[in-house]
């Protein structure tokens, strides 16, 4: 009967050894294969900030109806996340200027003495927003979270869930879908803080800079009034050391 009984218990403590080894393995296993949300949205980052200091020019197509109904065109120039310049090209904008310096904005205009405090999703032009053009580095904005990885067309992705963590993020929340081969963006929803879905973004086609792959063009539809979108194209993209006076919210010569 002992002979048994100890049998039994080598079986027994065997049994649970193995499985308390197997749960250890497959948690190892689920945390080893979760990504890294941080470092992919990093990734998707430099398909629209390639360089710590560049410029590029900016056309947005606006559209009613599938009707194009109006066309402007900006020069920005960026130096790092916490400065982006905007210069209004279009003839009846000229002498506009948009000034952003970490979370605070501001617009110039020719017939103001002083810059206008203005807000990331005030709008610029269309369904583009000031900060869908001057506010495009998303991991100095968001904090990421992955959810999961899901087919878009024939594209596998990541499925990030962003989270606005400074007061300067141009929307409360984003659902970015990023590729899983190379993080380049996809698509985004855009939301306020109310969880109200407002804006949806595609991107649609990217372009060799150098040794980097840019943004070329990106659709903005707006969700709210579903007959209109805004088509933004890149051009020009160089990277270009910038004076810091460029940046100097009290300069008197921008017009």
């Amino acid at each position: 009967m002992s002979s048994i009984n100890c049998v039994l218990r080598t079986f027994l403590l065997v049994f649970f050894v193995g499985l308390l080894l197997a749960c250890v393995l497959v948690g190892h296993a689920a945390t080893a294969v979760t990504p890294d949300a941080e470092a992919i949205l990093k990734r998707a980052d430099l398909f629209r900030n390639g360089w710590p200091s560049y410029v590029l020019k900016v056309k947005i197509t606006n559209f009613e109806s599938d009707k194009a109904d109006e066309e402007k065109l900006y020069e920005v120039s960026q130096k790092g996340t916490e400065k982006t310049y905007v210069e209004f090209m279009s003839p009846r904008e000229k002498g506009e200027h948009l000034l952003m310096l970490g979370d605070d904005m501001w617009i110039y205009l020719p017939d103001t003495s002083r810059p206008i405090r203005i807000t990331p999703l005030e709008r610029l032009s269309g369904d583009a927003s000031n900060g869908d053009v001057a506010r495009t580095n998303y991991a100095a904005d968001y904090t990421p979270v992955y959810l999961r990885t899901e087919k878009v067309g024939a594209e596998e992705c990541y499925v990030l869930d962003l989270t606005a963590k400074r007061k300067g993020a141009t929307y409360q929340r984003i659902s970015f879908w990023v590729r899983v081969q190379d993080a380049r963006p996809v698509k985004a929803e855009f939301y306020l803080t109310s969880g109200k879905h407002i804006k949806s973004a595609t991107f649609d086609d990217f372009m060799t800079v150098g040794s980097r792959t840019q943004l070329r063009r990106m659709t903005l539809y707006d969700e709210i009034r579903h007959n209109s979108h805004s088509v933004l194209e890149y051009s020009g993209i160089a990277p270009r050391e910038l004076p810091d006076k460029l940046f100097y919210q009290g300069r008197t010569d921008r017009f």
